[in-house]
């Protein structure tokens, strides 16, 4: 019993990362205003990673205890291009979309 039990995990596993491997890009880039025109406020971390992938940067913000008080996740632009937009996604502590900040990027 137990081995049908493992031998059934072993596919969802293998799933799980191909399904990661193709959701989320290995180097982000600058974010396309009509993908940032649909994040939103109270989003989860989940929903950010499905709709733009993983962030170029991550900054933590931690109380005296070491606990995270705030997330930024960062995306930035990966060529010199004269139309260029950094954005900044704040998560709180339960990582939650507290505020959304698209700015230009200098050259």
């Amino acid at each position: 019993m137990n081995l049908r039990l493992r031998s059934l995990a072993l596919p969802q596993a293998l799933s799980l990362t191909l399904l990661l491997a193709v959701v989320i890009p290995s180097r982000a880039d600058m974010i396309p205003m009509r993908d940032f025109a649909r994040l939103k406020n109270g989003m989860s971390e989940a929903e950010v990673l499905y709709r733009v992938g993983v962030p170029d940067h991550e900054s933590l913000y931690l109380d005296y205890h070491h606990d995270v008080m705030r997330k930024v996740w960062y995306y930035i632009p990966a060529g010199t291009t004269s139309n260029a937009w950094i954005t900044e996604i704040t998560f709180d502590h339960v990582g939650v979309v507290q505020s959304l900040e698209r700015n230009r990027a200098h050259q």
